[in-house]
């Protein structure tokens, strides 16, 4: 619970309007706080932790770089997915850190903790928990050299790109190869295939005024040498 007080020498100012004025400003509703006058010309506003502390922005879905997001992304692990509280936190967090640093989110790390790389799902039940259950259904996801694959939000986004390029969903994948046997692109290979698919874009694209306009300003911000 957080306090301020509010006080004036001037005897004409209404401090308990003023106390709700700058409440409603806040954008906090009259019964979230508590607003009373004390014998000594003052007026005190009680308000809740919770409305000083912004809500993280989509917990499940927005990447985890640092170690203390990461932290804060295993607690939220370990509330969304029962089978992790009985996983050591220490060990959990030194699973998933590289995961997380290769953009996964907690709704990927969730994803992969039910579903196989090949989309079919891991059986469930009481015997499926512990530090080995999640190292194993984590490794699912590596390569045999131990490289992480992309996760379920990356692949989802991935074939986004390929689709608004008009390329063939199937595109680069060996045919008879299962989905979880797939080598991982090289990031040269990645990078090359991306900028294909920005080109495709652009050339598929509608040009109008406004992306002309953008053009014309960007373009007068560059300065480059001897000129």
């Amino acid at each position: 619970m957080a306090e301020f007080r509010i006080s004036s020498d001037d005897d004409q100012v209404d401090l308990r309007k003023l106390a709700t004025a700058l409440t409603e400003s806040q954008g906090w509703a009259r019964d979230e706080v508590s607003i009373w006058d004390t014998r000594r010309g003052e007026v005190i506003v009680n308000v809740d932790d919770t409305l000083l502390r912004p809500p993280e922005t989509d917990p499940l879905h927005r990447p985890r770089h640092t170690p203390a997001d990461v932290h804060r992304a295993c607690e939220h692990l370990r509330r969304e997915e029962p089978s992790l509280r009985g996983v050591d936190f220490v060990f959990l967090r030194e699973e998933t850190a590289r995961f997380f640093s290769a953009g996964w989110t907690v709704a990927d790390v969730l994803h992969a903790l039910a579903h196989r790389p090949d989309h079919v799902v891991w059986p469930t039940g009481p015997e499926h928990h512990g530090d080995a259950w999640l190292r194993h259904r984590l490794t699912a996801w590596r390569t045999p050299d131990g490289d992480i694959r992309p996760s379920h939000s990356q692949e989802a986004a991935q074939l986004r790109v390929v689709s608004r390029a008009g390329l063939p969903m199937e595109l680069g994948l060996p045919e008879d190869a299962e989905l979880s046997q797939r080598p991982v692109a090289r990031p040269e290979v990645a990078r090359s295939a991306a900028d294909d698919a920005r080109r495709l874009m652009r050339q598929n694209s509608r040009t109008t005024t406004n992306s002309l306009t953008h053009q014309d300003r960007t373009s007068e911000n560059i300065h480059r040498p001897g000129h």
